[in-house]
């Protein structure tokens, strides 16, 4: 079983596991909205090499929660079996409301690759509803209550951005820099193209951190204080699945 698969099984097995638990609509950081259920989740939008996805991994691994970065949502909305998977561990009636005000969403966004942005969509909703999950890009903040989840930016000066993208990739610091420039100009045109939004928009986000100025461990801890703070989620309420 792919990586993929096993997150998606995870993620439904979260949700099971907390609904035995207790009710769902008491459950920490749980909204529902339109009789749909969601979180609680944490969303991250990142600068290009500002340490976002490496605080996703930490959050996630503290809380015991699956990790989608933005290649692996891709991957979900693109392949036709795991996407299937992932909306048939949801409720039918739930599918039915999101499909229900699609066409409104499509008509606000004037997207132009259509079928993609229904996917990503689904992908999107189904994992924020299954909860327990830290998603890196492509929007999420924008599909998602704002009331179920914590909605951080993670930003870094650009000079040290473009110093730690060169010492990944082996490439000139000139290089580098202009490939930030370029990841950050793609990302925020994605966002204002699908959600004429403007991605660095404070209004957006619960939390903006500065990981040139905390260091990534402790934007992680106070991401950690931020789940604790909006939605009551604290690292010790962890529930241990088998993978």
């Amino acid at each position: 079983m792919n990586a993929v698969l096993r997150l998606i099984e995870k993620q439904a097995a979260m949700r099971n596991i907390h609904d035995r638990l207790e009710a769902p609509e008491d459950a920490p950081g749980r909204f529902v909205k339109d009789g749909v259920g969601y979180g609680p989740c944490l969303l991250i939008s990142r600068e290009c090499a500002s340490g976002g996805g490496r605080i996703a991994r930490l959050v996630g691994e503290r809380l015991g929660w699956g990790v989608f970065d933005g290649e692996l949502v891709d991957e979900v909305a693109s392949l036709t079996h795991e996407r299937q998977r992932l909306i048939a561990s949801v409720d039918e009636r739930f599918v039915s409301v999101w499909e229900h005000t699609w066409q409104d969403v499509l008509l606000q966004t004037g997207a132009v690759d259509v079928k993609y942005l229904h996917c990503l969509r689904q992908v999107i909703l189904s994992i924020g509803h299954h909860g327990h999950a830290v998603i890196v890009g492509r929007g999420a903040q924008h599909l998602l209550p704002p009331q179920c989840a914590v909605r951080v930016r993670v930003v870094a000066p650009i000079e040290i951005r473009a110093r730690i993208a060169a010492e990944l990739e082996h490439v000139p610091i000139k290089d580098a820099l202009a490939k930030v420039k370029s990841a950050d100009a793609a990302r925020e045109a994605f966002i204002w193209k699908t959600y004429h939004a403007r991605a660095d928009s404070p209004l957006t986000y619960d939390l903006v951190v500065n990981t040139g100025d905390t260091g990534i461990p402790a934007a992680a801890e106070i991401v950690l204080s931020a789940l604790a703070a909006k939605l009551g989620v604290h690292p010790s309420e962890r529930v241990p699945i088998s993978t």
